[in-house]
C-alpha cells in the first residue's frame, strides 16, 4: 500500500481525525491520518475543519491542493464530554468554558453515505485514547497520534448533513477569484503600479508589528495561529479571511497628499532662511 497524497490506498481509504484542546492548550490537532503526518500535511485538517458544535449534524468539506488528489473532510463539532477524559460532571471544561471537539475523517471519495450515528460511534472510539491522553497531558507540545485506516459499518441511522464550501488551499487556481492571486498574476502586487517607499515602508511596519488583535492566542503547527475562541466557526473558502487591499484612487489620493505636503514644507523653508 502506497500512503503518499497522490498514490494508491488500499479499499477503505478513511482514516479518523480528532481535534480539541485542554485546559492550558489552544485547539491543537490530537489524532491525524498516518499517511498526512509522515509527509507534515496534517495542519489542512486546523485549517479546513471549522462549525458551529452541533450534535446531531455532521459536516462534509472537500480540500482541494494542486498537485494532490482531493480529500474530503466528513465530521461533527460537538463539547468533549467530562466522561471521555477521566472527569465527573457532564463537560470536559477549560476555565468556565466548555471543551469542543472535532472529529471525524479523512476520504479520498466524497464521503456522504458515511455520516450514520453508527460510524460516528465508531470515530469516537477510534480516538478515545488519544484525546484523553492529551488532555490529560495539557502540554502544546504533545506529538500526533497517528491513525490508520478504518472500515465503515454496513448500515446506520443517517445524520443530518451540512456541506461547507470547498476549502481552497494556497496555491489552487481557484484562489485567484477569491483574491488571492499567484505572483506575475493580474492585480498581483508584483504587478501593480509602482507604489511610494512610504507605502511600501508602511506596509513593512505594519507586518512586522504585534498583533494585539491574536495577543495569547496559540500558534499551532507550522507556525499557524488557532483560533482565538473555543469554538471552532465557519471560515471563507480559502480558510484565511483577508483584509480588503486599498483602492487604487485611495493610493493615488495619499501619494497625492504626501506630494502637496512636501511641497509646502519645502516652500516654508525657504520662506524662512
Amino acid at each position: 500500500m502506497e500512503d503518499d497524497m497522490t498514490g494508491k490506498v488500499s479499499p477503505s481509504n478513511i482514516w479518523p481525525f480528532a481535534l480539541t484542546r485542554s485546559v492550558n492548550t489552544g485547539f491543537r490537532i490530537v489524532v491525524a491520518p498516518a499517511f498526512l503526518v509522515d509527509h507534515d500535511k496534517q495542519a489542512l485538517l486546523h485549517d479546513a475543519a471549522d462549525g458551529e458544535p452541533d450534535e446531531g449534524a455532521v459536516y462534509v468539506r472537500e480540500y482541494r491542493q494542486p498537485g494532490s488528489q482531493q480529500l474530503w473532510l466528513l465530521y461533527r463539532v460537538v463539547y468533549l464530554k467530562a466522561s471521555d477524559v477521566g472527569l465527573h460532571g457532564e463537560y470536559a471544561m477549560s476555565g468556565p468554558r466548555r471543551t469542543p471537539l472535532i472529529e471525524g475523517v479523512v476520504c479520498r471519495e466524497q464521503p456522504s453515505h458515511l455520516a450514520t450515528k453508527e460510524f460516528f460511534a465508531d470515530i469516537h472510539r477510534a480516538c478515545a485514547r488519544a484525546v484523553r491522553m492529551f488532555f490529560e497531558a495539557d502540554v502544546s507540545s504533545h506529538p500526533v497520534s497517528r491513525s490508520q485506516e478504518i472500515v465503515p459499518p454496513l448500515s446506520g441511522l443517517p445524520m443530518p448533513i451540512v456541506e461547507l464550501k470547498p476549502y481552497l488551499a494556497e496555491g489552487s487556481i481557484p484562489t485567484a477569484l477569491d483574491g488571492r492571486r499567484p505572483p506575475g498574476a493580474p492585480g498581483h502586487p508584483s504587478t501593480s503600479w509602482p507604489r511610494f517607499d512610504l507605502f511600501a515602508t508602511f506596509g513593512r511596519v505594519r507586518r512586522t508589528a504585534p498583533d494585539r488583535s491574536g495577543a495569547g492566542t496559540p500558534v499551532g503547527h507550522h507556525g499557524r495561529r488557532a483560533a482565538k475562541t473555543d469554538r471552532p466557526h465557519h471560515g471563507s473558502e480559502t480558510g484565511r479571511p483577508g483584509k480588503p487591499r486599498r483602492s487604487f484612487g485611495r493610493r493615488l489620493a495619499g501619494a497625492a497628499a504626501v506630494i502637496v505636503l512636501a511641497m509646502l514644507v519645502g516652500f516654508a523653508i525657504r520662506k524662512f532662511k
